[in-house]
């Protein structure tokens, strides 16, 4: 077993932070999950995502309220997780000079520990987040940015491409914080995916962009890189291509609009048509004959719109090409 441990302060009162712990509403903070259950010693809580799925389980060894909450957990939601023996995890609550400091500490297999060393501050940084209005306002939309200026992302633009994911991309949503975009690019089964933590990926995703594999883009405004685009021919997309069960065959001539990124500040400012814009050109001039895009039909929160919304493809002329149970797939003659 393996231990570990991280902390974040909150500008609220311990009451509050407690309350964010226990409460019976889906967390954001916490991949979206809903605690069904009651937090009392002894008690079962079922982790459930929107669909109503156990993602894991958990008993609860120990309350202390307003201080400490200790709990025996079981993964669920992927099998290299399912199959370890239980976890414990402690949630402690103590006053701080301003507000509260909430802090997560864990006793985990090695695979779990893993995933937990990576994934926890992410969790503590969605909780701050949903809970503190400090944490709102830093993320608080500009009512107006300068001019989009959008760049292809080359070997010279890797540090530009980590910055921007290290800090900028999820900040509204920590949860996806371990991303950095290769999940457009994933060779992996589910299995392996699933165990992959964001240093993987950061480092994974560098090379690829240093090895001239990637055909992105960064939009910035004031020389920062604010907006991210992530598109190619498709059957280079790996991850595209599992995600929607695409026959190659089918793709050949066929560019994919695989995802976008905007930071907070600077959506509804036109960032991610201009990006739209910019990969449909190179795509063109790359001799692609249909662009492909894949916008979801029930839009739940900002970050459904990573696949960019079904509104801007349909203002830039794409047209409804089939459907699968989550999204609508456009197409357009380019």
């Amino acid at each position: 077993m393996k231990t570990g441990s991280r902390d974040v302060q909150l500008d609220v009162p311990v009451k509050a932070a407690w309350a964010a712990l226990v409460s019976p509403k889906r967390r954001r903070w916490y991949y979206r999950l809903t605690a069904k259950g009651e937090f009392v010693k002894g008690g079962s809580i079922r982790w459930e995502d929107d669909a109503g799925n156990a993602a894991e389980v958990s008993e609860v060894l120990a309350v202390e309220a307003p201080k400490r909450l200790e709990l025996r957990t079981n993964f669920l939601f992927a099998p290299a997780f399912a199959k370890q023996p239980p976890h414990t995890i402690t949630w402690d609550v103590t006053r701080a000079k301003k507000g509260s400091r909430v802090s997560m500490s864990w006793k985990a297999p090695e695979i779990v520990a893993g995933l937990l060393e990576a994934e926890a501050g992410n969790f503590l940084r969605g909780l701050r987040l949903e809970h503190d209005p400090t944490a709102q306002a830093e993320i608080a939309r500009k009512p107006e940015i300068g001019e989009i200026k959008v760049h292809d992302v080359t070997p010279d633009r890797v540090a530009d491409y980590q910055s921007f994911f290290d800090h900028d991309a999820f900040r509204d949503y920590p949860g996806w914080q371990s991303c950095y975009c290769m999940e457009t690019h994933r060779t992996q089964t589910d299995e392996e995916w699933a165990v992959r933590t964001a240093a993987d990926n950061r480092r994974d995703m560098s090379k690829a962009i240093g090895d001239r594999q990637v055909t992105a883009l960064l939009a910035y405004v004031d020389g920062k890189p604010v907006g991210w685009c992530n598109y190619g021919e498709t059957t280079r997309l790996n991850g595209v291509m599992h995600r929607f069960g695409l026959n190659a065959a089918e793709q050949q001539g066929v560019g994919s609009v695989a995802c976008f990124v905007i930071a907070a500040p600077y959506r509804g400012h036109g960032v991610a048509t201009q990006l739209l814009d910019s990969a449909l050109d190179r795509l063109r001039s790359r001799g692609v004959k249909v662009a492909e895009a894949y916008p979801v039909k029930e839009l739940k929160s900002p970050q459904s719109n990573y696949r960019g919304p079904l509104s801007m493809y349909l203002a830039a002329g794409f047209q409804p090409h089939r459907e699968t149970e989550r999204h609508i797939i456009v197409r357009k003659t380019l």
